[in-house]
């Protein structure tokens, strides 16, 4: 066991580092009990982009931000806000900086969502109304300690600030009482079951008809033959009726579904169960990186069928035109916060195999400019290119325009914001949001001229169908009705 601690002016982190990798879903078990507790988890083992999974709780202060208003709620203080929530983060996450620990890339932090909504203020601005979403435009939570299990290196990091406290005593003697109850829990200190009976799923119901979909795709077809745009992604949403234990369905999901980019967010009226494969931005020191996905195939049922979808994918003329022009803009938008020659494409439509599809994937990357912090960086990619389109604004208005309802979390971004300066984001794919006995969930797919109206429709049918089948029970009992609808 190892202790180590980083310094500063203002403040200091203590970690404590164990000499194996806890389970991160035994270590969220522990303070499941306690309010907010969240998983930030790399389900899919790999040593890179899934190598930590962050495990936080109680957290001292929360940024809740919802059109147009927000607030900012501690202990001590609540504050009320109104217009853009963006200068507010920032002046959150540098009156809570902490020096960084080397190796440790998140020494307490802010996690949360930013929903889709919040392209109102990164200069993304559309001039359609849509209607609004129910949920918070942004939630984030601001967390003093955490357990960074670090899957590569076969370690778990106890890491405390103690920064719920004023007094540098009382944040001292904190952390001690941290360290010791993440080390050693109390009988108290255990999760609760989760409520709900896992009794599969009511009906499916489509909140837009495939014939409106379709028709979708035809009109965004129009504003590219118009040269409006040269990519427009259109999504559709879809319910389910049922009585799940959220906590075991995300168990299910992670292990049947996993992603680098997971997460579990359990609010009082909503849950959030994340599977995603797509990392929307990384910052550690200066460096940048974005990783987006654009371009999909179904797999193969055989192993000669599911080689010939990965070679068709690899090969294919219109999905390498999709992921290549969503590169362009990620270059563009790291362009805008970048050091000058520094943004760079890394890896161009490498093919990536999950359980259901193959994905073409692209990395860019790049130093961020001295006189630009990681709000700007966020800013400058947010919302992530390869749920919009290009050019970003123009394809966001006529997303607006023709999906006619905000996307909400869907499309946003989870993740962190670490007191040292560092942040992992995700884009919110292949997620569910439960709410009361109702999950929601949202999938969508590239449109360009070249597109074939029924092929972009069943794409999002294959992207749905894993996480319907899993609301039914993970036994295919509603496969048919999700191919025919």
């Amino acid at each position: 066991m190892l202790t180590m601690s980083a310094r500063s002016g203002r403040s200091e982190a203590v970690v404590e580092t164990l000499g194996h990798a806890r389970d991160p879903w035994e270590l969220f078990h522990r303070v499941s009990h306690e309010p907010l507790p969240v998983l930030l988890h790399s389900s899919k083992s790999d040593p890179v982009m899934g190598r930590c999974s962050i495990i936080a709780w109680d957290p001292f202060l929360v940024l809740r931000y919802r059109k147009g208003r927000g607030a900012v709620r501690s202990r001590v203080r609540e504050a009320n806000f109104a217009g853009d929530p963006f200068p507010v983060l920032r002046a959150e996450l540098d009156r809570h900086w902490v020096a960084p620990v080397p190796g440790i890339p998140f020494v307490g932090g802010a996690i949360g969502y930013l929903g889709y909504p919040l392209r109102q203020w990164t200069g993304e601005r559309s001039r359609h109304v849509t209607t609004p979403s129910p949920r918070m435009d942004l939630h984030l939570a601001f967390y003093d300690r955490a357990y960074v299990v670090d899957h590569a290196a076969g370690l778990t990091h106890l890491v405390s600030t103690g920064m719920a406290e004023s007094s540098p005593s009382r944040r001292l003697e904190k952390q001690k009482l941290d360290l010791r109850r993440m080390r050693e829990p109390s009988e108290e200190w255990t999760g609760r079951a989760a409520a709900g009976t896992d009794a599969g799923s009511g009906s499916i119901k489509f909140l837009m008809s495939r014939e409106a979909y379709l028709r979708k795709i035809r009109q965004a077809q129009e504003y590219l033959q118009a040269g409006d745009i040269y990519q427009v992604n259109l999504s559709h949403r879809i319910e389910v009726e049922g009585d799940w234990a959220e906590a075991s369905l995300y168990q299910q999901l992670a292990a049947t579904h996993p992603g680098c980019f997971s997460a579990y967010l359990p609010f009082e009226d909503h849950a959030v169960l994340c599977a995603s494969p797509e990392r929307l931005v990384k910052l550690w020191g200066r460096r940048v990186e974005t990783r987006p996905i654009k371009g999909t195939r179904a797999r193969g049922v055989t192993p000669g069928e599911d080689c010939q979808a990965r070679s068709a994918l690899a090969s294919g003329a219109k999905e390498r035109a999709e992921n290549v022009m969503i590169v362009d803009l990620a270059r563009n938008d790291l362009g805008r916060v970048c050091v000058p020659g520094s943004v760079a494409t890394e890896d161009l439509c490498r093919v990536e195999t999950l359980p259901t599809v193959h994905h073409l994937v692209s990395t860019v990357s790049g130093i961020l400019r001295d006189d630009s912090d990681r709000v700007d960086l966020v800013q400058a990619l947010f919302p992530g290119g390869s749920m919009t389109g290009a050019p970003k604004i123009r394809a966001m208005e006529i997303i607006d325009e023709l999906e006619g309802e905000e996307r909400g979390i869907y499309s946003g971004s989870i993740g962190y914001f670490s007191f040292d300066g560092d942040l992992d984001l995700n884009i919110v794919i292949r997620t569910i949001i439960l709410a009361g006995r109702t999950a929601q969930l949202q999938v969508g797919g590239a449109v360009m001229a070249e597109s074939e109206p029924e092929a972009e429709y069943q794409e999002t049918l294959d992207k749905a169908r894993p996480l319907l089948e899993l609301l039914a029970g993970s036994d295919g009992r509603r496969r048919e009705g999700i191919e025919d609808e």
